[in-house]
């Protein structure tokens, strides 16, 4: 077996990256729109209540894994839910969802973060 070898999406002296945003503070319930997958896939959010985030339809998100992860600073849970409003997970307090879709349903869980 040969040395491993870096993945890069440019250059084989980059590694590969995820697309990911600033802290965002939530002031109410949230929709992600498509437009926002497909410029990022990590998002982070003070949800500063409990608050409802939506995800875009199935069919609009073949194929697309989103890393969502609740920065709180007191004991605060992000519902995230279906554009049919079904709850897929609810990440509180350090925590954070990996969701999945495959173009017929959103489906994750949730992790511990630090």
């Amino acid at each position: 077996m040969g040395a491993r070898e870096r993945i890069g999406i440019d250059s084989p002296n980059t590694a590969s990256r995820l697309p990911s945003k600033a802290v965002e503070v939530l002031g109410a319930n949230r929709v992600l729109l498509i437009g926002e997958i497909e410029a990022t896939n990590m998002f982070f959010f003070d949800p500063g209540a409990a608050r409802d985030l939506t995800l875009p339809a199935v069919a609009e998100c073949v194929g697309v894994m989103l890393f969502i992860s609740n920065e709180a600073n007191a004991a605060e849970v992000i519902t995230i839910k279906d554009a049919d409003g079904n709850t897929i997970c609810t990440p509180a307090r350090d925590e954070a969802a990996i969701l999945f879709c495959n173009g017929s349903l959103w489906s994750g869980g949730v992790v511990a973060t630090s």
